[in-house]
């Protein structure tokens, strides 16, 4: 059978890309099969033919893996996100391991990598502090706001309910929905390059509750856009801010040339261990803030500081590792390029007592190169 797009094929499931994809074999060549898992049989619609490889996608489900199990998002089908909901959470643990070990062996050419369990997450859902929902136009004049459909990156379905960060981002996303379209402020058009909303991204505190709301534009003036601003405000008590980011270039990303804060009721603080951290609309943080001091606890433990040394923190944002691990160490130095990280590392460090923290605003890798270069103390 010569096998070309839209061929349909029986394929056994065999193993798990890190992709989320099912891994099985058809005329002696890979195929990648999404929405399938290690076990199915399925009937399969080949999507794309490589030389080395397909591509294809589940119409049918023949004889359902063992593993298999009902996804809890209603958006599963449509969404790019959560590929491995259809499997318990123990045995996607046990399929990222596996992942970790075949990298290491097959690119990194290590013959038994001495890894260790994953340490699992408390929380499975409602745990990420971000989310960056997209805006999209439709013909009729009206935007969409969600999350993209899966492998298509300019479509943008309605998100009614995301299950990873939290039931009152999911208000504030159809709150924010329903205001769009009421006011008729125009969505922007990624191919066309013209309309106003972009992005709607939502910073939401897992220790506090409070929220900071921030809203990507293209470049110029709304008029309805301060009656937005208005109504999230008074109806979500939890908003500590809103801000506005500028975007007037044609990357369909979700930061910009320049922030604005709209509305103010409060700093965004999220807490790490025994620490606070001031969070801002660009702050990197790690997503799961419930299970990152379980990350970060891993640090003192595999490096073995001692009191005397004296650290490099490169690419240190706004202090978090910093901070996190001061107490074990004479000092650290932490480097990061952009100036709103470094004054937020600052400020972060003030607040928390630290005095054996310092920061600076350099380009991590040629700081580092001129250390090395000049032997010099840090």
């Amino acid at each position: 059978m010569k096998i070309q797009r839209g061929t349909e094929i029986e394929v056994k499931v065999d193993s798990m890309a890190f992709t989320g994809r099912g891994v099985g074999r058809v005329d002696d060549r890979v195929v990648f099969v999404s929405g399938a898992i290690s076990g199915d049989k399925v009937l399969a619609t080949i999507t794309k033919k490589k030389k080395s490889y397909f591509e294809a996608k589940v119409k049918e489900i023949l004889e359902p893996s063992p593993d298999r199990i009902e996804p809890r998002c209603k958006h599963f089908d449509t969404c790019g996100g959560c590929s491995f909901q259809i499997v318990p959470y123990k045995k996607q643990l046990q399929y990222k391991q596996e992942f970790i070990r075949d990298a290491l062996v097959r690119i990194g050419g290590i013959e038994n990598p001495p890894i260790r369990e994953i340490i699992a997450s408390n929380e499975q859902f409602y745990y990420r502090n971000k989310m960056e929902f997209s805006f999209l136009p439709m013909p009729d004049g009206s935007a969409r706001l969600g999350l993209h459909v899966r492998g298509k990156w300019s479509e943008v379905f309605d998100i009614d309910e995301c299950l990873l960060q939290s039931p009152k981002s999911n208000e504030i996303v159809k709150m924010t929905r329903r205001l769009v379209n009421n006011l008729k402020i125009p969505a922007y058009h990624i191919s066309h390059h013209e309309g106003f909303i972009r992005f709607l991204v939502i910073r939401d505190s897992k220790h506090t509750g409070k929220i900071l709301v921030n809203i990507v534009t293209n470049e110029g003036v709304f008029p309805q856009f301060d009656e937005l601003v208005a109504k999230l405000s008074e109806s979500f008590p939890e908003i500590a801010a809103i801000y506005r980011t500028i975007n007037s270039t044609q990357a369909n990303i979700a930061t910009g040339d320049r922030e604005e804060l709209l509305w103010y009721n409060e700093s965004l603080y999220e807490k790490i261990g025994s620490h606070k951290f001031a969070v801002a609309p660009t702050t990197f943080l790690q997503t799961n803030s419930i299970q990152t001091p379980l990350l970060y606890d891993q640090i003192p433990k595999l490096a073995d500081f001692d009191t005397n040394q004296e650290i490099l923190d490169l690419y240190c944002g706004c202090g978090t590792i910093s901070l996190y691990v001061s107490e074990y160490v004479k000092s650290i130095l932490g480097v990061e390029v952009d100036e709103r990280a470094i004054n937020l590392a600052e400020k972060n460090a003030s607040e928390n007592g630290v005095t054996n923290c310092r920061f600076v605003a350099a380009d991590a890798a040629r700081y580092l190169q001129k250390l090395v270069q000049y032997d010099a103390k840090f």
